[in-house]
């Protein structure tokens, strides 16, 4: 899944000359805190909800508060993993999408990131999830997804991060089996540590419902 695929259809970016008021109005239309500026195809610049409302001045051009400096966008090209780490690490609720060539395409925001990243994760498939801890020179998917398979079982989802601070890797696997009771006993014959487990149709409903939550509380 590539940038391009989320581009969010229906949210128009600002022009330079358009007013403050203007900005303010898609804003709480489109529920963002953030709009792109473009400029003949090219992105020029970005507005935060924050400096409109300080600009005070609703008939002002979006051009004498618009970020013009490192404005963040994406390529095209780049995978869904690339626009969330860019809109978590700069906290952005929207997030420019450009070709290759420089033009601009459209924008993401982040109830469709969101979205998307549910569905590569099988957040609503149901199933079980497995959280395990090994070293990182111990670590092979092939292994793990082996055990699983082994046990009647598919891995629908795999990802890891890196415990702080230790040489460990915590790894999350969303599995399709509801009851893994003889998956859990596999991992304890190879060794493997289960740190946490969360396993039934009632997670499933849980998480389901926690993440309908959130697409409601970002569509507010």
């Amino acid at each position: 899944m590539h940038a391009r695929d989320l581009i969010t259809p229906g949210v128009p970016p600002l022009r330079p000359d358009d007013p403050v008021g203007r900005a303010l109005d898609w804003m709480e239309e489109f529920k963002v805190r953030h709009l792109p500026v473009v400029e003949q195809r090219r992105l020029v610049g970005m507005v935060h909800d924050n400096a409109l409302v300080d600009r005070n001045d609703l008939k002002a051009a979006v051009s004498t508060v618009m970020d013009d400096v490192e404005v963040p966008f994406v390529r095209d090209g780049q995978h869904v993993y690339d626009v969330m780490k860019l809109m978590s690490e700069r906290g952005l609720t929207i997030i420019p999408v450009l070709d290759m060539n420089g033009a601009y395409l459209g924008s993401v925001n982040e109830h469709e990131a969101l979205h998307t990243l549910a569905e590569i994760t099988n957040i609503h498939e149901p199933g079980s999830i497995v959280v395990l801890e090994m070293l990182q020179s111990d670590y092979s998917l092939e292994k793990l997804a082996r055990i699983v398979e082994e046990n009647d079982a598919k891995v629908l989802s795999a990802y890891g991060r890196s415990v702080p601070g230790t040489s460990l890797l915590e790894i999350t696997l969303k599995l399709n089996k509801e009851d893994i009771s003889s998956i859990l006993r596999s991992f304890e014959r190879h060794d493997i540590a289960v740190r946490n487990t969360f396993q039934g149709s009632k997670f499933h409903t849980d998480l389901r419902e926690r993440y309908d939550e959130l697409m409601r509380f970002i569509n507010m």
